[in-house]
């Protein structure tokens, strides 16, 4: 099992009204949606919300659910040596889940990421600053 998603900025930010490109997208309900039709704009699912549903709602074990987000992709992708693992060597990106698995702190190449990129969306000409499946807050 591999847990992906294709989310947009908007994910784990909340509903509102975002941009992804030129388009304007309003998220309700956890659904991003293209303003005023019915087309979906993209997903929202984070991944840490993909490792909560794979483990409390279809029962797969906690090892299992993050090696579907780790180690499994990494060796589909044919990166296995290099991603997946917390080992030497490695890319140091991490994501710390708290006991509830939700986002606690994420580092990138072994820092925490900084600047423009990380987690970013436009929400009504105000730019929130997120991690990947947490709440929005800043980093240094």
């Amino acid at each position: 099992m591999a847990l992906i998603t294709d989310a947009m900025a908007a994910a784990g930010v909340g509903d509102g009204c975002y941009e992804l490109g030129a388009l304007a997208v309003t998220v309700a309900g956890g659904v991003a949606r293209l303003t005023g039709t019915d087309t979906i704009a993209g997903s929202t699912l984070t991944q840490d919300a993909a490792v909560r549903t794979a483990h409390h709602d279809a029962g797969a074990t906690l090892q299992q659910a993050i090696a579907a987000v780790t180690a499994v992709p990494a060796n589909a992708l044919g990166l296995a040596d290099r991603f997946g693992a917390l080992a030497p060597g490695y890319v140091a990106d991490v994501v710390a889940l708290d006991a509830e698995l939700r986002v606690r702190a994420v580092w990138a190449g072994g820092r925490p990421p900084r600047g423009r990129g990380f987690g970013r969306a436009r929400r009504r000409g105000r730019v929130l600053t997120a991690p990947q499946g947490g709440r929005p807050s800043t980093y240094p």
